[in-house]
């Protein structure tokens, strides 16, 4: 529970963590019974069983608290836990998705990466890196280390997930064949990413900002324009 993973995820998802205090025997207490009743009243009744599994121990627990636990009365508040539930305000919320999870959970770490091929490496397995970031000298990823199959390059200023890593295969890689360089400019299909037309949208705002003020123009507009009925009588211009 005080894992870096796990207190990383729970602070992404806006959870205040509330781990067991020192020096709080009213705290420990309150665990101590319930696990005094997990372990004289679930474990007794599985005490016969000769094989054990932990899908059978799974299952069994889940019926012992919906079907026991929930529906006694507590010598305290004198309800049972469901009844408490019940009757008091709701704040739950949606969970999210099983994804969303999996990235939450993670330990945000920076590494170097290696010029000479585009990967990082992370707790001894080496992840490329695509193209369009190789620009990077230290990128951040997040990591479970109890699932090195893949790691999240993050944006370290505002957390947005910005691609999955995979770990090398070094079989493809021992044909000495090299993927090309893309230009990064280039978008996931690899075509060039089209300008967009007229003034940037900075420049625009700025210009409206200014023409809000009703300030004058800072310049004088200068016509170099010069017209017949300017030209004075003598000056006029003859073919040589």
């Amino acid at each position: 529970m005080i894992a870096a993973e796990t207190r990383e995820g729970l602070e992404r998802l806006s959870i205040e963590q509330h781990t067991t205090l020192s020096q709080t025997p009213e705290q420990n207490g309150k665990q101590e019974v319930f696990w005094a009743q997990v372990e004289g009243r679930l474990m007794a009744m599985l005490e016969g069983e000769a094989e054990l599994t932990l899908e059978l121990l799974n299952r069994a627990t889940q019926a012992w608290v919906e079907q026991d636990y929930h529906r006694r009365v507590h010598s305290e508040i004198k309800q049972t836990p469901l009844e408490r539930w019940l009757d008091g305000p709701s704040v739950g919320r949606a969970c999210p998705s099983s994804d969303a999870l999996r990235q939450a959970f993670r330990m945000e770490v920076r590494r170097q990466q290696r010029k000479s091929d585009g990967t990082l490496t992370v707790a001894g397995v080496r992840y490329e890196i695509p193209s369009a970031y190789r620009t990077l000298v230290r990128p951040t990823v997040r990591v479970a280390r109890w699932d090195l199959s893949s790691v999240d390059l993050v944006d370290p200023r505002r957390g947005t997930h910005l691609a999955t890593l995979l770990p090398v295969d070094k079989e493809r890689n021992a044909d000495r064949r090299r993927r090309a360089l893309t230009d990064p400019g280039m978008g996931a299909t690899g075509a060039a990413t089209p300008a967009r037309p007229g003034i940037a949208p900075l420049l625009r705002q700025m210009m409206a900002d200014y023409a809000a003020t009703g300030l004058p123009p800072a310049y004088v507009p200068h016509d170099t324009t010069v017209t017949d009925e300017h030209v004075a009588p003598g000056d006029e211009e003859t073919d040589p």
